[in-house]
């Protein structure tokens, strides 16, 4: 993969919509309630408790020992490095009870059909396009952005209330260590891009990327719908 390959793929992330997003464009202007970020966090926490089975369902696509490799180190860290309390699901829900939000309304409230859409996409691409395409959309459209991505979104979160920097350790670990998944994945996928390949992985690219616009667009939906509160189960399935 050259670098005018490699480059073409930044590009799509780069000059994609999703940049110019109202709801990032309001957490880059600091101008979050925490009402929003509550919503936020509740349908973030959805789509990031399903990246291992992501991750899982590209391994099981994948028949090279070098990538299975680099998928299985990106579990392990996803899953605390075999420290439970060190998970990445588990360092969410450390910044969801700061909001006010048990476990038990966090596990209850239902999944957003944006959000659902989001997971889909994901899930759906392995089968539709192939592992490397599969691989391109985790590296390019989810690990190659984090860090910018959680850069704005942490700048909304917080400026909308204060927090302890322990409720906000997800979003410090994203933000460090996810362009290293990205590195890693580039180079995995490197070798096996071919002419066909390369449109597979654009394709998955922009159809991650266009699932990440949704769903801002469903937080932004349930913000203007206002009708959720961390003590009651009101989020609209609509």
């Amino acid at each position: 993969m050259t670098s005018l390959v490699r480059n073409s793929f930044r590009k799509i992330t780069d000059d994609h919509p999703l940049w110019k997003h109202d709801f990032l464009i309001r957490c880059r202007d600091g101008n979050l309630y925490l009402s929003d970020v509550q919503i936020l966090a509740v349908q973030m926490y959805k789509f990031s408790k399903e990246f291992n089975r992501i991750l899982a369902g590209i391994l099981s696509c994948c028949q090279y020992e070098n990538a299975q490799l680099v998928i299985l180190e990106n579990l392990f860290d996803e899953m605390g490095q075999g420290d439970v309390t060190q998970s990445h699901p588990e360092l969410f829900r450390r910044f969801t009870r700061e909001l006010g939000i048990d476990d038990e309304t966090l596990a209850e409230t239902p999944t957003a059909p944006e959000t659902l859409a989001l997971i889909e996409t994901y899930l759906r691409i392995p089968s539709q396009y192939g592992y490397v395409a599969a691989l391109g959309a985790v590296c390019y459209a989810s690990e190659g952005i984090v860090s910018s991505l959680y850069t704005q979104l942490y700048k909304g979160i917080v400026g909308s209330s204060p927090l302890s920097k322990e409720s906000l350790i997800f979003f410090e670990v994203h933000i460090d260590v996810d362009d290293s998944h990205a590195a890693k994945l580039a180079a995995v996928i490197e070798p096996q891009i071919t002419n066909e390949e390369e449109i597979k992985v654009k394709l998955a690219i922009i159809e991650a990327m266009d699932a990440r616009v949704q769903f801002f667009n469903g937080i932004q939906r349930q913000i203007s719908q206002n009708n959720w509160s961390p003590n009651s189960l009101l989020f609209s399935k609509a």
